[in-house]
């Protein structure tokens, strides 16, 4: 049988297709349009690997189901999984879990073709909550263009995103950064979902803004933690340097919102250093919060320090990697006894490189999360 990289099940594996579903742009829409265009008998495939993404989404949004609902809907799938499913065929059992204080997550089950066949059965609850996700999509959206990039960091290890502006981002496992490819003329933007540290290059005359489920968080350079995961209801941010602007652009239309974004200064509330919030995704407010937002490991990214007195640069690489997860190619011979002297505090990573090559009179490479030494050693 010839292989269908546009099969359903083929589909809902596709991370392109993915983050179409989840967070659509201009650009990708085209790209879905034209390949529908050529291929029209994919139409029904399409809508149905669509509505299986977002069954699968942890979240369903701010708008919840009533119990009578969720047990309608569930009985309604899983009477036309048993009706439909062929008989070698056995279907996992879904974790179907409905808790008034904690709200609603979506059933997560195995991609079985059992469960694909009751794609059609919960159509009706796509539509019936496909507002919320309008909604809160085209929030994500705010001023992202049609060449905007996706990552999305599938392992189970910190994944650093190097900026065009120079910028660096730490994405966490499971999250999702987008942003544009070309910076417009205002400010410089991304869009993230999941938990992330920035640490961002300072220009007074062009903000860096961060959209997250309708919060927006401002900054003109700076180092900070924000933690969007979906499974959470509660946005957090923690200014670990600098200043940081936090507002809800949730309840905003797009003109509104860029009206506020582009005001000078900063504006809504404002963190400094430890200072910490949590934005509630159900009521759109504002709070202030004392505990931490929860780490991976004492080695993250957020917890360095990146003080360095008289250190050998050779426990300083090892830092560095342990910290972005990158590895770091150098004469050990050379410059590995070689003393560095800096603080490097909320630096993006390459500026890091920039101070400690400069230390070493040396040049440096990346290449992903691969990055070269060349010098001679100690100045």
């Amino acid at each position: 049988m010839k292989h269908d990289p546009y099969s359903l099940t083929e589909l809902i594996r596709n991370e392109e297709f993915i983050a179409w579903v989840m967070h659509p742009d201009e650009l990708s829409d085209r790209k879905w349009q034209l390949f529908l265009e050529k291929n029209p008998g994919k139409q029904s495939t399409l809508d149905s690997a669509r509505e299986y993404v977002i069954l699968l989404a942890k979240d369903t949004g701010r708008d919840q189901p009533t119990q009578k609902q969720s047990d309608r809907m569930w009985s309604f799938v899983e009477s036309h999984m048993h009706e439909h499913a062929p008989d070698t065929l056995q279907p996992e059992a879904p974790v179907f879990n409905v808790n008034g204080r904690k709200g609603w997550r979506w059933m997560r089950v195995a991609a079985s073709a059992a469960l694909i066949l009751s794609i059609g059965s919960v159509s009706y609850w796509f539509y019936y909550n496909k507002a919320t996700v309008t909604a809160e999509v085209s929030v994500e959206k705010e001023g992202i263009s049609a060449d905007t990039l996706h990552r999305f960091n599938d392992t189970e290890k910190p994944m650093m995103v190097l900026l065009q502006d120079g910028s660096s981002v730490v994405l966490q496992p499971g999250g999702r950064l987008s942003y544009a490819e070309t910076l417009n003329s205002k400010r410089r933007e991304v869009t993230l979902t999941g938990k992330a540290f920035f640490e961002i290059v300072k220009n007074k005359e062009k903000p860096f803004v961060v959209y997250s489920y309708g919060l927006a968080t401002k900054v003109v350079g700076t180092s900070f933690m924000i933690d969007a995961s979906s499974e959470n209801r509660d946005i957090k941010v923690e200014v670990k340097t600098g200043t940081v602007s936090v507002f809800s652009i949730s309840n905003l239309g797009k003109a509104k919102a860029a009206e506020v974004i582009d005001k000078p200064g900063l504006d809504g509330v404002t963190l400094t250093h430890n200072q910490k919030i949590a934005f509630s995704r159900k009521s759109g407010k504002i709070m202030s919060i004392t505990e931490p937002i929860a780490i991976a490991s004492e080695k993250d990214v957020s917890r360095q320090q990146f003080v360095f007195d008289e250190t050998p640069v050779s426990e300083v690489f090892r830092i560095l990697e342990s910290a972005y997860n990158v590895r770091i190619d150098y004469d050990r011979e050379k410059m590995g006894k070689c003393p560095l002297n800096a603080t490097l505090i909320g630096q993006p990573f390459r500026e890091k490189l920039e101070v400690i090559c400069n230390a070493l009179d040396a040049q440096f490479e990346i290449a992903d999360n691969q990055i070269t030494i060349l010098g001679k050693g100690c100045k």
